[in-house]
């Protein structure tokens, strides 16, 4: 009998020793912080931005060179079809025209000039670019005459991103200067042609396109700036690992190290779309999976390890 508990005592030790030992060298691994695999749906956009502006609106131009008189609108103001805008000092104007003719003013007659300018449309001022005894030509517009309360956002779409944008498409509208986070809107129009902007030093090749904001309020104004994003696909259960977590070896594969049972393990995947916060999985992941963060810190697969943290930063 003694025997017996002697030796039920002994393989007691052994167990608790194995274990404990267990415990000793996985609590020697390095410390690591994984992220949960854990499939969701996610929104491709497309970044972008432009100028508030009045849907609708007319250019004010004079039909012949002139010098302002009385201005008697600022921006702002509400107009209707036919108000006199500015009122021009005819003999100022009469000395501008017999110069560029090379005659003399007295050859010039009151009747080719127009005393006042008018607007041609009803609405609200948006910009007054004159000044009193200032010189207008008629390839400048004197004024700008907003004719709608409808506002909407011209942005420059980049080339590389073009092909994904549609009209019809949904996007979300947003500002420093605005009262809301976001503003909802569609996009109604896309340029034909493409155009040349700088950027810094350099020029990028882009195209115009209008999202007409379907909702809006007092700190809307045009001439504003505003940034956009526009929805351009969507996708239920989809597995996205930032793009710090991914490699590449020597074969040109993707991989990211996965925690397994205590250690580090390569795993190779193969990635789709691009989002703004990581890469999507085609394949290679499962939802579970433990997928380690900073994987340039991981010497080789294979490692032991142990899990300091899980994130939650998707």
């Amino acid at each position: 009998m003694r025997k017996y508990v002697i030796l039920i005592t002994f393989t007691s030790i052994i167990i608790a020793g194995i274990v404990i030992f267990g415990k000793m060298i996985q609590a020697t691994g390095m410390e690591v912080t994984v992220y949960k695999i854990k499939p969701r749906p996610v929104k491709q956009t497309v970044s972008c931005s432009g100028r508030v502006e009045a849907a609708e609106s007319e250019d004010v131009y004079v039909k012949i060179p002139c010098v302002v008189g009385e201005i008697y609108v600022s921006p702002g103001d509400e107009v209707s079809e036919g108000d006199v805008l500015f009122s021009v000092d005819v003999d100022a104007t009469k000395e501008v025209i017999a110069a560029a003719a090379g005659i003399l003013p007295s050859m010039v007659t009151e009747e080719q000039i127009s005393k006042d300018v008018i607007t041609p449309v009803s609405g609200n001022v948006r910009s007054v670019n004159v000044v009193k005894g200032g010189a207008i030509n008629t390839e400048t517009p004197c004024a700008v005459i907003s004719s709608s309360d409808a506002l909407q956002v011209k942005v420059s779409i980049q080339e590389s991103r073009l092909r994904n944008i549609k009209v019809g498409q949904t996007a979300t509208v947003s500002g420093t200067a605005f009262l809301k986070e976001k503003y909802q809107g569609v996009v109604s129009y896309i340029s034909s042609s493409a155009r040349q902007q700088y950027v810094g030093t350099v020029t990028e090749t882009v195209v115009d396109a209008i999202i007409t904001l379907s909702e809006k309020d007092d700190s809307l104004k045009p001439g504003l700036s505003a940034k956009s994003e526009i929805l351009v696909g969507s996708q239920d259960n989809c597995i996205i690992v930032p793009y710090e977590y991914v490699l590449q070896d020597e074969e040109n594969n993707e991989y990211v190290y996965l925690y397994k049972d205590g250690f580090c393990v390569k795993c190779v995947i193969e990635t789709g779309k691009e989002f703004s916060d990581g890469l999507e999985v085609i394949s290679g992941l499962s939802s579970g999976d433990k997928v380690i963060e900073s994987p340039d810190k991981i010497e080789k697969s294979g490692i032991r390890v142990k899990i300091a943290e899980e994130t939650k930063r998707i």
